[in-house]
């Protein structure tokens, strides 16, 4: 009998967003009149943007205001020749190390060459120590240029300990500079300590600025409406496929077949406008946001309902791609089991007719590789087995679902990504394992009382405090440090020559970033009030123009 079978389920937290999409039925009144003020706007934008090019130092200013307020990538073909030119140019290169260059524009100007992958050396930053090699205790009089201080160090590679020690020095000021900071200087340093820039989902990272940004005296007017309605427009886009994938999420009875999965539509897209903002991806945020919600089924299926038996079933299925789900196992599970099939089937077909034949097969691989990390989870977690932590971290890999989440992230950039790029993320390039290192532990950290709770396999702090045979404290600091250099890896693949094409490095890079965000305080893909916040600022509440 069903009702005798002991199941490990989990109480997730139920959907918070019950009827999300009545809060903007009637957004887009006016859209015509933003859109024709958008384009003369921009022109107005790209000419300051070209006349700012005859001084160098204030060209890479604009640009980083350009990345802050998220219109940066209008001007994609322009910002890196520019930078290029500046950053080959010896006498640029002198005059950034001149005294006269302050602290926040050498901050500034770090920041902004290494967001393009222009490795510029941190000795730039050596003007600013005595003579004992200490930062000049001066300097934290100055909070603008702290603030750039602990931005530009979040940059770091492995082996520059210079950035090391700035962010060590910035981060123990910037709380008791906030404390006698005016209220927006304050409020951008505690945005800032809770998620720098680089770490941040962009989209949220604008909507922020943009409010920083208007309580500045030297504030560009223009390009602040510009930015304004920019975000405006976009959200207007991202509420559209925010329905899209709603209707999908109804039509595939995922509430009423698969009961005992976390429900999380708006959290999905939130995850794909995080991944990817531009309003040429469109198609594949829709698409990305229906695979984690797919992911997410296939996850609590493994980890929070089915039997050993029921998931060796499914799993020797989905690896044999066999067409019908397999007998033995209950129907929540053979309705997700064809769901699958039947959206990856599609999805190859498609991809197949645009002429990008073999990626299709990649994807499902991606998809398969994940559903046999979550079984060997299973397998441990019966046995009551605590692997060691070498095992886990291997298997971790596969359990962060990321590999899966990143092919189908490749889809959605269209032609660009032919088999090429599938074969390259197949063959574990470095910048792939530091995010899923970065997925993976970030994730263990914050989910482990959550999980203790019920029967579960042992999570990489067990394993870290089998292996190492130290306490629950310092087996969480071991995993920080992994996570720490995992994004100092992720870093150095991000610089020049790069491994492969910058948009597909910059996609992991944002699929990084959303961990971040969404996991480093709490699990709040679990528990969603957390990210309730911003929902309700990036697909719910416009800016007041």
């Amino acid at each position: 009998m069903e009702s005798e079978v002991q199941r490990p389920l989990a109480d997730f937290p139920v959907n918070i967003w019950e009827d999300i999409l009545t809060s903007f039925s009637n957004s887009d009144l006016g859209s015509d009149k933003l859109k024709e003020k958008h384009i003369t706007l921009k022109e107005t934008v790209k000419e300051s943007f070209m006349a700012s090019g005859a001084n160098p130092i204030e060209n890479i200013k604009f640009i980083h205001t350009l990345c802050r307020l998220g219109v940066s990538y209008h001007f994609e073909k322009d910002i890196p020749e520019k930078l290029e030119k500046s950053f080959d140019c010896l006498d640029f290169n002198q005059k950034i190390r001149e005294e006269g260059c302050d602290l926040s524009t050498v901050g500034i100007v770090f920041h902004v060459f290494r967001q393009f992958g222009f490795k510029l050396s941190a000795d730039v930053f050596n003007k600013f120590k005595d003579e004992d090699g200490k930062f000049k205790p001066q300097l934290v009089a100055d909070a603008r240029g702290m603030i750039s201080l602990y931005e530009a160090a979040q940059w770091r590679t492995p082996g520059e300990d210079i950035l090391d020690e700035i962010l060590a020095f910035s981060n123990s000021h910037l709380e008791e500079i906030s404390s006698r900071s005016s209220p927006h200087i304050a409020t951008r340093i505690k945005n800032a300590l809770k998620h720098p820039f680089h770490k941040g989902i962009s989209r949220i990272e604008t909507r922020q600025f943009i409010s920083y940004y208007e309580a500045e005296d030297k504030c560009d007017s223009t390009l602040l409406e510009f930015a304004k309605i920019d975000f405006n427009l976009l959200q207007m886009l991202h509420r559209h496929e925010l329905a899209c994938v709603t209707r999908w999420h109804k039509e595939m009875e995922f509430e009423s077949k698969i009961t005992y999965a976390k429900h999380r539509v708006a959290e999905a897209c939130l995850w794909a406008v995080g991944t990817y903002s531009e309003p040429e991806y469109s198609q594949g945020r829709v698409l990305l946001a229906n695979v984690v919600i797919l992911l997410t089924a296939l996850d609590d299926t493994y980890d929070a309902y089915g039997t050993k038996e029921e998931l060796e079933l499914f799993t020797y299925a989905l690896e044999k791609w066999l067409p019908e789900a397999p007998n033995g196992i209950p129907d929540s599970m053979k309705h997700l089991y064809r769901v699958i099939i039947d959206f990856y089937d599609k999805l190859e077909d498609e991809l197949e007719k645009q002429g990008r034949s073999g990626c299709g097969f990649h994807l499902k691989k991606s998809l398969i590789s994940t559903a046999n990390g979550y079984m060997q989870e299973v397998n441990w977690s019966r046995k009551d087995y605590t692997a060691k932590f070498d095992e886990y971290k291997e298997n971790a890999i596969l359990s962060s679902a990321y590999y899966a989440i990143m092919a189908v992230t490749f889809v959605g950039m269209g032609d660009v990504a032919k088999l090429d790029a599938f074969e390259w993320l197949s063959s574990h390039p470095k910048i792939r394992i530091a995010a899923e290192m970065i997925c993976r532990f970030t994730d263990d950290i914050t989910s482990y009382e959550f999980e203790h709770k019920r029967e579960h396999v042992a999570t990489g702090i067990d394993c870290y405090m089998k292996q190492f045979c130290v306490s629950k404290e310092l087996a969480v600091d071991g995993l920080f440090n992994i996570v720490s250099n995992a994004w100092k890896e992720l870093n150095q693949e991000l610089m020049r020559p790069h491994s492969f094409r910058f948009p597909f490095l910059m996609r992991i890079l944002n699929l990084s970033r959303i961990i971040d965000v969404v996991y480093r305080y709490e699990d709040a893909y679990t528990h969603p009030e957390f990210l309730k916040e911003h929902i309700v600022s990036l697909l719910i509440e416009n800016i007041p123009i």
